[in-house]
């Protein structure tokens, strides 16, 4: 965790639901305690103490989890000494503190802890059994200084005690690639690589008060009691996008071949805080971010995930562990940032293999342990179109021509793929479509300047049209199931959806609206509530039992069964989000004027336009 977390104040935050609504946070009372799930299953918190920072070892059957001791839980009468906490547990769902002084047998005595009891300057537990042994790595403060530090322990038994060995391990005290102060050394990470070869990762400083934060790595010694002679430590990444306000609490993983170094960024204290990745080649990088957006962040009740460590159980499923805050019960000292887990997917369809990575919550459950990961769109990729006609496709999306540099009259509003051919439609505001590859023509409404959106029908026999006052133009085998042309509307339609069956759609409007037609359920809608921007567009699972809206601002509204994966509403964006696409396995697109694309879920990111200069802003997109 980052050096700011020791502070004690309360911390009153506004929490937002998918990004756009905010609700207030409540102070004042007892942490709830945890809710057992049943045969089976796990719920969300695992806990009712305070434990942020998890780090999960399996041993003969039991689970290990070492975390922080935050002020929640600490009193000078019982807690003397106990800077990390231990929690066994022998089946993921059951938690149960060890008793006593903690798994750390005592302060190191060049600790400020040693010198003056602070009680609060040690954090970040990482654990593991190197050789015969135990290690420990932690990050404690200097005593002379204050200064961040990596220290080591061992024990012969993994529940400890530890004991530290020598002088810290790394303190950092100096000037880092910027030239600003690196402020010492935090949050270690041991990491395994093939070859015998151990690695340590960890950051350096706050990333607010001296310079920015960054991630590092150096190869460990035989015995992981100090670095290995003639290395020295390499910088993995630093934080770049607006959302990372800092960057901590690394955790690498391999998963064939591919190594994934997961971390943390924004403010642990409030609904900022979140969990991101980065792609490397090896231990000591180069790294690079494929995502410019968090894979888990504060949704519904669970606020604040981060601290994350990614593990595997004693069947090989991969599982992410983490703390995070309850909505309502948000700041120290009051209230408990709970220990909590949720399944590691990655995007080949499975827990293995490589790809993108998936976190399948936060939950707040109960949540079955059998839980199947996401699989792959086939046909992959994405187009998006601009105003000029101009049409762009990633991924395994063909291109196949479009208007741009021709004259096409009015503006075009919309793109729709032809799932039977995979061409795909362009239509103007006035409702002229123009068709490309295998996408057949079917007809348009001649006189109309109101066209929002487009969508086709399931096999690709036709499509409908929809106008700002909800009017809808059905042609060939797409049928006609009623509109709200003629009727007085809140708010313009912006979009529109269809059903997987092709015998219904839903129409959105700018407050959130939704008006369900043919056999589209209707399974909520914002249109009651007060929103921070208007709602763009929508997007439908592919079952049909629920549906997404998105805000311009990036905000996400999940309805029905759609679950929600994340969003831009607590983003800085350059750009606002014009609209939404559905991958068909519960992820989902966001897309901005200037090409940018923010994926979310199993949703791979293929590419942008967001480094393109364009002629004209985008207005539209729909998956390849």
């Amino acid at each position: 965790m980052g050096a700011q977390r020791r502070s004690a104040l309360a911390v009153a935050v506004a929490l937002g639901f998918a990004g756009s609504v905010p609700l207030a946070a409540g102070l004042g009372a007892a942490p709830a305690a945890a809710t057992s799930p049943g045969p089976g299953a796990y719920q969300n918190p695992l806990l009712a103490d305070d434990a942020p920072d998890p780090d999960i070892v399996e041993s003969a059957g039991t689970y290990y989890a070492f975390t922080t001791l935050g002020p929640t839980l600490f009193s000078p009468s019982t807690d003397s000494f106990q800077p990390i906490q231990l929690f066994t547990s022998t089946d993921l769902a059951t938690w149960t503190r060890v008793p006593g002084t903690g798994p750390l047998g005592a302060y190191p005595p060049w600790s400020k802890d040693a010198q003056i009891g602070y009680q609060f300057d040690t954090w970040a537990p990482s654990v593991a059994q190197i050789g015969g042994t135990w290690v420990m790595y932690y990050a404690i403060d200097a005593s002379y200084d204050g200064v961040h530090c990596l220290a080591v322990a061992t024990s012969t038994s993994v529940a400890g005690p530890y004991a530290t060995q020598g002088s810290p391990l790394l303190c950092q005290r100096g000037a880092g690639p910027t030239g600003a102060a690196l402020g010492g050394s935090l949050d270690p990470d041991l990491v395994a690589a093939p070859g015998g070869t151990d690695y340590l990762v960890w950051k350096s400083n706050d990333g607010s008060s001296t310079g920015p934060a960054f991630l590092w790595s150096e190869a460990l010694a035989p015995g992981g009691l100090s670095f290995a002679p003639g290395t020295s430590p390499t910088v993995l990444m630093t934080q770049t996008q607006p959302w990372e306000s800092t960057v901590e609490n690394p955790s690498m993983v391999e998963d064939q071949g591919i190594w994934y170094l997961f971390y943390s960024a924004g403010y642990y204290g409030d609904s900022t805080y979140s969990v991101g990745y980065a792609v490397c080649a090896g231990p000591t990088g180069p790294c690079s971010k494929p995502a410019n957006h968090p894979i888990l962040g504060s949704a519904g009740a669970v606020v604040g995930p981060g601290g994350e460590w990614a593990f595997q159980d004693q069947a090989g499923n991969w599982w992410m562990a983490y703390a995070a805050w309850t909505a309502g019960e948000v700041g120290y000292p009051q209230w408990a940032r709970s220990m909590r887990m949720d399944p590691l997917c990655f995007a080949d369809g499975g827990q293995g293999g490589g790809g993108n990575p998936v976190v399948l919550g936060p939950s707040a459950g109960p949540e079955p342990f059998a839980q199947s990961c996401p699989a792959l769109d086939p046909a992959g990729g994405y187009r998006m179109v601009a105003s000029d006609g101009g049409l762009f496709s990633f991924g395994r999306a063909p291109f196949y021509g479009s208007r741009g540099g021709l004259s096409i009259g009015a503006p075009m509003v919309a793109v729709a793929d032809d799932p039977s051919t995979g061409g795909y439609w362009e239509v103007t505001s006035s409702g002229q479509v123009y068709t490309f590859g295998g996408a057949r023509y079917d007809g348009a409404p001649g006189g109309v300047h109101d066209i929002v959106g487009m969508a086709a029908s399931p096999d690709g026999g036709g499509y409908w049209l929809v106008a700002s006052d909800g009017g809808i133009f059905a042609y060939g085998d797409a049928g006609f199931y009623g509109s709200m042309g003629g009727q007085r509307l809140n708010s313009p339609v912006v979009g529109m959806a269809a059903a997987p069956d092709g015998l219904g759609y839903w129409l959105v409007a700018a407050d959130g609206g939704i008006f369900s037609f043919g056999d589209a359920s209707f399974f909520g809608s914002a249109g009651s509530l007060h929103l921070n921007r208007p709602v763009v567009g929508m997007a439908a699972m592919p079952n049909g039992l629920g549906y997404w809206l998105a805000a311009s601002d990036g905000g996400v509204f999940a309805y029905g069964d759609a679950p929600f994966r994340g969003s831009t509403g607590g983003l800085t964006l350059n750009r606002p989000v014009v609209a939404m696409m559905a991958d068909g396995v519960g992820g989902y697109w966001l897309v901005a004027s200037d090409g940018g694309i923010f994926s979310f879920g199993a949703a791979p990111f293929e590419g942008s336009a967001g480094s393109f200069t364009l002629n004209k802003p985008v207005v539209g997109a729909a998956p390849g």
